[in-house]
């Protein structure tokens, strides 16, 4: 029987290690279920609703439909036509979706939020009751001789590439997922590109995670690079981290700054920092990465 030197023993232990890391690694992947639309589904007034079925258990999840509405109608002694479209999603039973309350006009209503890349879904987040939601409206009132009004809702309007965020619940598992969605200026169409799932019970899902780009794969730290001036840093990340955090930490440990990673290229300034030396920390909310800069 042939025996190992010293050198190669440490070798192969190296090589189980390795191995054993993209077991793990492949395992967790196979935790996420994301499928790519290709080409990508396109939801307008002539079409049929899109049925999304996230687990492909032929009940689907959440329907995309796009409406095209106009009439008249008359307030407070006042006649108005209207036209316009509405682009929206119709959840099933046990799902929900992320947003938040409305602002303005429409304050009373919940809004969908529209998630960057790389955004937490989890039970963190603040998710509607409503089964019937609005990604986008745009709608002209004609009033007379009081003018014309326009109706412009919903974050999803005039948007590219943002997603969606879900919760389903089943029994007493959550399970939580994603859609990228595009929807027109004037709400008359949705496109839909893609969507995915943490099949893990009650473990969060980033938006985007699992889909095909391969930037999952590659750590975090790889994916980031900060290098400091004394007035400000430059932060450059990967498309999927937009959306991720960015902290300013001191020495001592106590978190003064924190802002949001809007671009793949960011410069943000050390206004209201004193001199001294500080820890510029990213996270994505599942793994973070550091970097020490000077403040002049």
């Amino acid at each position: 029987m042939k025996t190992l030197s010293s050198s190669n023993k440490t070798r192969l232990k190296q090589y189980t290690a390795v191995a054993g890391a993209l077991v793990a690694q492949g395992n967790l992947q196979a935790q996420v279920v994301a499928t790519n639309l290709n080409p990508d589904i396109i939801v307008d007034s002539l079409s049929a609703p899109f049925s999304l079925d996230f687990n492909n258990d032929a009940n689907p999840e959440l329907n995309f439909f796009v409406q095209h509405i106009s009439g008249s109608s008359s307030t407070q002694g006042v006649q108005f036509t209207y036209e316009g479209a509405i682009a929206g999603v119709i959840s099933g039973n046990g799902v929900s979706l992320v947003g938040a309350a409305g602002t303005g006009s429409s304050s009373s209503s919940f809004q969908l939020s529209a998630l960057n890349n790389g955004a937490a879904i989890s039970s963190a987040a603040n998710f509607g009751t409503s089964s019937y939601n609005a990604l986008g409206v745009d709608i002209l009132v004609d009033a007379g001789i009081l003018g014309q009004i326009p109706v412009q809702q919903g974050n999803f309007r005039d948007q590219s590439n943002k997603f969606l965020g879900a919760k389903l619940t089943a029994g007493a598992n959550t399970y939580y997922g994603w859609v990228e969605l595009s929807v027109n200026t004037n709400a008359s169409q949705i496109t839909i590109h893609g969507y995915g799932y943490q099949s893990t019970a009650n473990s969060q899902i980033l938006a985007g995670e699992g889909a095909s780009s391969g930037l999952e794969l590659i750590s975090l730290a790889d994916k980031v690079t900060i290098v400091g001036t004394p007035e400000h840093v430059n932060i450059n990340v990967t498309p999927d981290l937009i959306g991720s955090s960015v902290s300013f930490v001191s020495m001592s440990g106590q978190t003064l700054k924190t802002d949001q990673l809007n671009d793949v290229n960011n410069a943000l300034s050390f206004d209201d920092l004193s001199t001294g030396i500080y820890q510029v920390v990213v996270s994505n909310g599942v793994e973070q990465t550091t970097q020490r800069v000077y403040v002049k």
